[in-house]
């Protein structure tokens, strides 16, 4: 398994114009930026990648104001979950993985932050919350991201009638582990790895197996093969047509 975080590909790039840091709302804000953007995978992005990341935090920031999406107590650890979502996006664009799905995407970490950096394929992100699918949708736009789509929906009526053709599939803060992987089987056509941020704390309470775990510096993957659950056949599948110009 790796043991360090894998250098990132040279991506297609988009750029996108980007006010100045100092833009953001507060000194705390601004603060907040520059931590998520000082150190780790962050410093591996290429400028388009990066301008992309400091929009998406920028705007999280910004639409927290006024509505709920990420607790504010807790934007300490704001940083960690970027870096955290960034080592991800990364991972995916050295497998070449083709599509992913994110499921419970809250306000976006990892699902935006992972379409940030491979901006060229489809990103599904579905979310039970209004709220925060309709940031997800304007932190897209904002990011110029034209493969990300967020679906609001609970997971299991999603899986009750659709699927998503993707080959990779994440899921961070979003159910109990044991639990993730038969929700992920019952919403992918085919076969897709899983992969599942998880902390120090859950491989020794769960005993993960330490050949399922991906380490890339001080953070960890739960990582499995899913397959597709049966009768799938008459499920829609979902599918995106390219949504902002580049």
């Amino acid at each position: 398994m790796f043991t360090r975080l894998l250098p990132l590909l040279s991506l297609p790039s988009t750029h996108v114009s980007m006010p100045c840091i100092v833009n953001c709302c507060n000194s705390r804000d601004s603060d907040v930026l520059l931590r998520c953007l000082a150190e780790g995978p962050a410093l591996e992005l290429d400028e388009d990648t990066r301008s992309r990341v400091t929009a998406y935090v920028q705007e999280l920031l910004a639409y927290n104001e006024h509505t709920n999406v990420y607790s504010k107590s807790a934007y300490m650890h704001l940083p960690f979950h970027v870096q955290d979502s960034l080592t991800l996006g990364m991972m995916i664009a050295e497998q070449g993985a083709s599509g992913v799905l994110d499921l419970g995407s809250g306000s976006g970490l990892p699902s935006v932050l992972i379409a940030c950096v491979n901006p060229q394929i489809p990103v599904f992100a579905i979310e039970s919350k209004s709220r925060k699918t309709r940031f997800l949708s304007q932190a897209a736009q904002r990011c110029q991201l034209p493969y990300y789509l967020p679906i609001t929906t609970n997971v299991h009526e999603f899986a009750r009638h659709s699927c998503c053709d993707v080959d990779f599939v994440t899921a961070k803060a979003f159910k109990p582990l044991p639990e993730v992987s038969p929700i992920a089987a019952l919403c992918v056509r085919q076969r897709a790895l899983l992969s599942v941020p998880v902390s120090e704390a859950q491989v020794r309470d769960l005993q993960l197996n330490e050949s399922k775990l991906l380490r890339c510096g001080k953070f960890i993957y739960f990582q499995e093969d899913v397959m597709a659950a049966r009768g799938l056949s008459k499920r829609k599948v979902v599918t995106i047509t390219k949504r902002i110009r580049a």
